[in-house]
Protein backbone atom coordinates (compact mmCIF):
# COMPACT_ATOMS: atom_id res chain seq x y z
CA UNK A 1 0.00 0.00 0.00
CA UNK A 2 2.73 2.49 0.93
CA UNK A 3 4.55 1.75 -2.30
CA UNK A 4 1.45 2.58 -4.35
CA UNK A 5 0.78 5.69 -2.28
CA UNK A 6 4.40 6.79 -2.71
CA UNK A 7 4.09 6.48 -6.50
CA UNK A 8 0.83 8.45 -6.45
CA UNK A 9 2.33 11.26 -4.34
CA UNK A 10 5.37 11.42 -6.61
CA UNK A 11 3.28 11.55 -9.81
CA UNK A 12 0.77 14.09 -8.46
CA UNK A 13 3.01 16.37 -6.42
CA UNK A 14 6.57 15.60 -7.54
CA UNK A 15 7.63 14.74 -3.98
CA UNK A 16 9.39 11.50 -3.03
CA UNK A 17 8.84 9.78 0.31
CA UNK A 18 10.37 6.60 1.70
CA UNK A 19 7.95 3.84 2.67
CA UNK A 20 8.56 4.30 6.42
CA UNK A 21 7.72 8.00 6.11
CA UNK A 22 4.49 7.21 4.26
CA UNK A 23 3.34 5.06 7.21
CA UNK A 24 4.43 7.77 9.66
CA UNK A 25 2.48 10.43 7.76
CA UNK A 26 -0.61 8.23 7.58
CA UNK A 27 -0.40 7.64 11.34
CA UNK A 28 -0.11 11.39 11.97
CA UNK A 29 -3.23 11.92 9.85
CA UNK A 30 -5.15 9.42 11.99
CA UNK A 31 -4.96 6.41 9.71
CA UNK A 32 -3.87 2.97 10.88
CA UNK A 33 -2.60 -0.11 9.07
CA UNK A 34 -5.13 -2.94 9.44
CA UNK A 35 -4.73 -6.31 7.77
CA UNK A 36 -6.87 -9.40 7.67
CA UNK A 37 -5.91 -12.52 9.55
CA UNK A 38 -4.07 -14.95 7.32
CA UNK A 39 -5.63 -18.33 6.55
CA UNK A 40 -3.89 -21.66 6.67
CA UNK A 41 -3.72 -23.24 3.18
CA UNK A 42 -5.21 -26.52 4.49
CA UNK A 43 -8.07 -24.80 6.32
CA UNK A 44 -11.44 -26.48 5.80
CA UNK A 45 -14.79 -24.66 6.10
CA UNK A 46 -16.63 -27.99 6.59
CA UNK A 47 -14.41 -28.94 9.56
CA UNK A 48 -14.93 -25.52 11.13
CA UNK A 49 -18.70 -25.73 10.79
CA UNK A 50 -18.70 -29.23 12.31
CA UNK A 51 -16.59 -27.95 15.23
CA UNK A 52 -19.07 -25.12 15.87
CA UNK A 53 -21.85 -27.70 16.30
CA UNK A 54 -20.02 -29.68 19.04
CA UNK A 55 -21.43 -29.22 22.55
CA UNK A 56 -19.06 -27.15 24.69
CA UNK A 57 -20.19 -28.04 28.21
CA UNK A 58 -22.05 -24.77 28.83
CA UNK A 59 -24.88 -25.69 26.47
CA UNK A 60 -28.14 -26.72 28.19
Amino acid sequence: MAKDLSHFIQSEFGVTFKQANIYRLLHQLGFSWITTRSRHPKQSEAVQEAFKKLPNGSDP
